[in-house]
């Protein structure tokens, strides 16, 4: 069984440097750098952020989020979702 990176241990880096070390706050242009924004992300939203953490983490999501608009992705789940629903 595969695991992914937000099965292991991680520790919220406190600092705006430390976060930016996980994703630097720059637009999304290509699939890895939407891959591991999307990864930080799913990893801080489950955790008790300070100030800078959340600051960071809501304009990481932003980031992300225009890149899935971009490209249509959340489209193109949905409708694999209903494909899969449908059998």
């Amino acid at each position: 069984m595969k695991t992914s990176r937000t099965d292991q241990p991680f520790e919220v880096p406190a600092t705006i440097a430390g976060l930016w070390a996980l994703h630097p706050l720059v637009p999304i242009t290509d699939e890895r750098s939407y891959e591991t924004a999307s990864d930080v992300c799913a990893r801080l939203a489950v955790r008790r952020l300070n100030a800078v953490q959340k600051e960071y983490f809501r304009e990481l999501t932003t980031f992300v989020e225009n890149y899935e608009d971009k490209h249509h992705l959340l489209e193109k789940t949905e409708k694999a979702l209903r494909k899969l629903s449908e059998r």
